[in-house]
């Protein structure tokens, strides 16, 4: 049995079984003890609960799998759960390694081209109200309009809040390692290894991997990548 626990996090409007599932099996057969919780962007769940309780659910995990005897966790996201496993790393919760598979939900880059604007300015005037409304979602270039409590909204969409992704790398401790996963059909590709990759403070374990995949592919096609990185890992003191 491997020593590294490792806690994933679905991906945006996902459903079980989730795109991480083929993954997470991977990493269960090669010895690994895993945590797969259904986070509040799933389909069925739709922002039914803020940011903060989500990253509550991350240290649940965390803690679950250290009381179950592994030394070390790596958080490993998918797409929107990429986005909450890095800005968790950025506040400085402890893990021992972070793995970013196709990196999605973008803020900073939704309300930029006009995208959430609209419903940003309507969260903001009711931050304080319980009633779920209608708010502007989008996903690989599909827009959904999804009633969720406004503060729930701008915990996830505030183009300067918690999930601003050069931000975040920016903000990584250069003693923890990371893999960013991408696919070569993803519209994240796109954005280049400098957008928020080349922000963090370099570790040798650090990589950058474009694979042939879509987006919803990318947790499966990256099984061999990721098993071969915590293998790595798991070498180093």
């Amino acid at each position: 049995m491997s020593t590294i626990g490792v806690v994933l996090l679905h991906g945006k409007w996902d459903a079980p079984p989730f795109a991480i599932t083929p993954l997470a099996d991977a990493l269960n057969d090669a010895g690994h003890r895993t945590a797969v919780s259904t986070y509040p962007w799933a389909l069925r769940r739709l922002y039914d609960r803020p940011l903060e309780e989500a990253m509550a659910t991350i240290d649940a995990d965390v803690a679950s799998l250290r009381e179950n005897g592994c030394a070390r966790i790596v958080v490993c996201g998918h797409s929107l759960g990429a986005a909450v496993a890095l800005a968790h790393a950025a506040q400085g919760a402890a893990a021992d390694g972070l793995v970013l598979l196709a990196p999605g939900h973008f803020p900073e880059r939704m309300a930029a081209d006009g995208h959430t604007l609209a419903a940003l300015a309507i969260a903001q005037t009711q931050a304080t109200g319980h009633e779920r409304i209608p708010l502007t979602d989008t996903f690989q270039g599909t827009t959904r309009r999804i009633r969720m409590r406004p503060a729930h909204y701008l915990s996830y969409f505030d183009p300067v809040g918690a999930l601003v992704w050069p931000d975040n790398m920016g903000r990584l401790e250069a003693n923890l390692p990371l893999l960013w996963v991408v696919g070569d059909k993803d519209p994240a590709a796109g954005l280049g290894i400098d957008y928020a990759f080349t922000r963090k403070r370099r570790h040798p374990l650090d990589r950058h991997v474009c694979l042939p995949a879509r987006h919803e592919e990318t947790p499966a096609a990256a099984i061999t990548v990721v098993t071969d990185w915590l293998k790595r890992l798991e070498e180093t003191a």
